[in-house]
């Protein structure tokens, strides 16, 4: 059991690094109402990321531990879909690299290991980029604490259908703050509202766990 909670939490900092380098295409258009079409996205990835999540965590005890590992590369690859989908409803994608990424992915659960991730340049804030070697440590961090939090879990996986429950509403909360993320970022990169507006939208998830 404990060799295979080391290995996840060594494994998860790879399978970031993996998924934020690997930028999904989108066949999406920029849209004249962002919003709806937003609020559409982000109810789908919800509904999408809950089943699958449900679905892995139906094992309980060791096997849990197992299914740890595809269950967060499923629940990233969705996200990181819906965040390049909402990219290109408000047609920002060229701003959609690693580190914008990054940010919309773990903003709301990462918020101490990303403070300094935002820079200000004229009249918005973007992500600014960062070497190979300190993506990999920065990923590494929050590999270890997304893993952490994931084998905390595992106490509710011990009754497999309570453990599909859990599972399945965290899945969703967590791919919903994903999508508000994105929206709140990519929208302020229209210049839809003023700096100062914009930065305190940025920094509402800070006290958002």
């Amino acid at each position: 059991m404990k060799d295979a909670i080391e290995h996840a939490k060594n494994a998860t900092g790879r399978l970031l690094f993996d998924i934020v380098t690997d930028i999904p295409e989108t066949k999406l258009q920029p849209a004249e109402n962002p919003g709806d079409r937003v609020k559409t996205l982000i109810n789908k990835a919800c509904l999408k990321s809950a089943t699958v999540s449900a679905t892995l965590s139906v094992p309980g005890g060791f096997a849990s531990v197992i299914t740890a590992l595809p269950d967060l590369a499923t629940i990233w690859k969705i996200q990181s879909q819906l965040v390049a989908d909402i990219a290109a409803t408000y047609g920002k994608v060229a701003f959609l690299n690693r580190e914008a990424m990054v940010w919309c992915l773990f903003r709301h659960s990462a918020a101490q290991l990303l403070r300094d991730t935002l820079v200000r340049t004229g009249t918005r804030f973007i992500t600014q980029k960062i070497s190979l070697t300190a993506l990999q440590v920065l990923l590494k961090k929050i590999g270890i604490q997304q893993a952490s939090k994931l084998i905390g879990k595992t106490a509710a996986k011990a009754v497999p259908l309570l453990g599909a429950v859990v599972s399945g509403a965290y899945a969703a909360y967590d791919t919903r703050e994903v999508g508000k993320t994105a929206e709140t970022y990519f929208k302020a990169l229209c210049n839809e509202s003023p700096l100062e507006e914009q930065k305190k939208e940025l920094e509402q998830s800070e006290n958002i766990i």
